[in-house]
């Protein structure tokens, strides 16, 4: 099977996966909006925040460390589990200590703080998940990520809709994470064990403390990206409130169904892409190069539409009046979206090249200063300067990004986003010279549009045209 296949084929099943559990989840999250209001969907978005760095923070970037390693030597499999479960295990464990210490600190109500406590129970179960699933990721058996996320999405939405019918308060929302995580821990595990590529425990403590020196690069890199992604909900949390975290919430969730998608793409490009630098360094960069091109194809239109469609997209989805004010925050948000995809996929490409410090330091720059503007904008904005505040810090990931990765001869030029971004701009004139549309026309309409204007201008030349084909097996 071709690389362009392999990468599509893998980006399908981690889609798959990641759009069911986007999909469920933000079916939970409109039931809690529309139920309990932007307060409360404040909170839940506080304790996403924290699971998703504090889980990346006890996984100590071993399970990235572990799938590039045994993509390269699939017989290792069973030995990076064993220490790899023991050496996060024993960082899990100090990581639970340190959230709860930060928990105590910061200055929320009593009973989101007591939610937030219970939800250190989640770690543990987080371990086991990352582990096993990073030995799918390396052996591209994607498929089994699609049932535990599928799993794990309709036990937390069941979950949600019996405590919280039952009047289980925000301690319901911790319980809610606990049970969805544990299916997908029991979920992977099984499907790694039933693979065999989990055998008879091969514990060795030394190997356990190599692999520990050998993450730290990655985890620093993971611990940075985590704080990244949730940068924005804990600054506004504590700048604004509550109330105005779950109206930037309401846009967010959105815009994180792309987000998503290119996390998707970006995993499962990484073994395929972690392979190529060291067995054929010139696909490396022209497979890296043809990622990138086709990305910003696909998100300029969207980027586009998001921002024409914003006001009729929250009017759908969010039915108190309040969440009004989302349309601009979302409006904004959609072009974190192109810069978001640069910078995660050329951070991975460096991992995968070999230079984790390099991406290391990327992100970390990204935080330091993403704090920084963040901080500022929301302070003087509130959310929608959040929001644009996020467009700047993924803006200058990119670049740095970019910067970081000149010496491995990507592909890539900024002379190819011309016409996509032309084409981007035709639909989005269009579209909003044509507000009486309902969205389910304004959709499909901007879809067929920016096709006929990318066409038309030539979008896609024969290489382009030839690789299409391929991945469509034709």
């Amino acid at each position: 099977m071709s690389t362009a296949r392999v990468v599509a084929r893998n980006t399908l099943f981690l889609s798959l996966a990641q759009g069911i559990r986007v999909a469920l989840g933000l079916a939970l999250i409109l039931f809690i909006a529309n139920r309990f209001g932007a307060v409360w969907q404040g909170k839940f978005s506080i304790l996403l925040a924290f699971l998703n760095i504090f889980q990346v923070l006890a996984s100590f970037g071993l399970p990235r460390l572990i799938t590039r390693e045994v993509a390269r030597d699939h017989e290792a499999a069973n030995r990076y589990f064993w220490s790899g479960l023991a050496a996060q295990g024993l960082t899990t464990l100090g990581v639970m200590a340190v959230m709860a210490a930060v928990v105590a600190l910061m200055p929320y109500p009593s009973d989101t703080k007591a939610m937030l406590w219970l939800a250190v129970l989640a770690l543990p179960l987080f371990t086991a998940y990352s582990v096993a699933g990073a030995l799918l990721r390396a052996h591209e058996r994607m498929q089994y990520l699609v049932y535990a996320e599928v799993l794990s999405a309709s036990a937390q939405l069941a979950v949600a809709v019996v405590l919280l019918g039952a009047g289980f308060g925000v301690m319901a929302l911790a319980i809610i994470r606990i049970a969805g995580l544990g299916l997908a821990a029991v979920t992977v595990v099984a499907s790694a064990l039933a693979l065999r590529y989990i055998g008879r425990p091969a514990f060795a403590a030394s190997f356990a403390k190599r692999l520990l020196r050998e993450s730290t690069d990655f985890f620093g890199l993971a611990g940075f990206d985590a704080l990244l992604h949730r940068l924005d909900v804990l600054v506004l949390s504590v700048v604004a409130g509550e109330a105005a975290t779950g109206l930037y919430d309401a846009a967010f969730q959105i815009v994180k169904v792309l987000m998503t998608l290119i996390l998707s793409f970006t995993d499962a490009a990484y073994p395929t892409l972690s392979r190529l630098f060291v067995r054929e360094r010139a696909r490396f960069g022209l497979t890296a190069g043809k990622a990138m091109q086709y990305g910003i194809i696909l998100l300029l239109p969207v980027a586009a539409g998001l921002t024409v469609l914003a006001p009729q997209i929250i009017d759908f989805l969010y039915r108190r009046p309040a969440y009004a004010a989302s349309a601009d925050i979302l409006a904004a948000l959609a072009w974190a979206t192109p810069f978001y995809f640069l910078s995660i996929f050329l951070t991975r490409g460096l991992m995968a090249g070999d230079r984790a410090r390099a991406a290391f330091w990327v992100t970390a720059t990204m935080v330091a200063l993403g704090l920084a503007i963040l901080a500022g904008l929301s302070a003087a904005f509130g959310p929608v300067g959040t929001a644009w505040g996020l467009v700047l810090v993924y803006l200058l990931g990119a670049s740095l990004a970019w910067r970081a990765a000149r010496g491995m001869k990507i592909g890539f030029g900024t002379r190819c986003l011309v016409r996509p971004a032309l084409a981007a701009t035709f639909m989005a004139a269009t579209l909003y010279l044509l507000p009486e549309l309902t969205l389910w026309l304004a959709i499909p309409l901007g879809a067929g549009l920016y096709a006929a204007f990318a066409l038309g201008l030539r979008v896609f030349d024969r290489e382009d045209l030839a690789l299409l084909h391929s991945l469509m097996g034709k």
